[in-house]
């Protein structure tokens, strides 16, 4: 039997488009599945990009406060020791040089740590006191007098150039001496510096 003209359309249809028909829609069908994948990794990406940035940003945000915060700081401390350099330790050296100037100062302040010296359990030891070479003239004669009685197989004083204001005091042989010369400005320096933040600085003393 002869096949007519619709039925070699019906067969065509059924064996050729059909089939490439469906074909045609699965591969579309894939690749729109292929495509939302994609498009939901890439939302995705961009979220975790979004949210990285944010929190390296933040993180940049907080590591520069804590640089400025620490910056401030280091400068108000250089401010207040550039200050105390300028003004504490220059009143107090002038202070304390001017109080070991005055002789008869002097003198009652080696009376007074002598016999404290003495009263410590020292009198066995010999007392050594170095003194400034220009105070020899003035000195020398009242160190005979005054303790010739008291302490003067325990006392050797020395006048040198080594000190050029107050004094030092120490056990004879110990290798070290009370430092009463820059001893007393170091000291005078330390206990005044505080107070003077304390009231050039309210409120940035640590």
């Amino acid at each position: 039997m002869a096949k007519t003209l619709g039925d070699i359309t019906q067969e065509l249809n059924e064996k050729v488009l059909a089939p490439a028909k469906a074909e045609a829609e699965e591969i579309i069908r894939k690749a729109k599945q292929e495509a939302e994948s994609i498009l939901t990794a890439a939302k995705a990406d961009s979220e975790k990009i979004k949210e990285t940035a944010k929190a390296s940003a933040d993180k940049t945000q907080k590591q520069f406060q804590v640089d400025m915060d620490t910056a401030a700081r280091n400068f108000i401390i250089m401010v207040q020791e550039k200050l105390e350099t300028a003004v504490v330790a220059p009143v107090v050296e002038s202070q304390v040089k001017n109080a070991l100037s005055d002789t008869d100062f002097l003198k009652r302040m080696i009376e007074i740590l002598l016999t404290e010296f003495v009263k410590g359990g020292n009198k066995e030891h010999l007392i050594e006191i170095l003194l400034p070479k220009q105070k020899q003239a003035e000195l020398d004669s009242w160190f005979v007098n005054k303790f010739k009685e008291k302490a003067a197989e325990s006392l050797t004083v020395h006048f040198t150039d080594k000190i050029s204001f107050g004094f030092h005091i120490g056990i004879k042989g110990k290798g070290s001496h009370f430092n009463f010369s820059t001893g007393l400005i170091e000291a005078f320096s330390n206990f005044c510096s505080p107070r003077f933040r304390k009231h050039f600085f309210a409120g940035k003393e640590s």
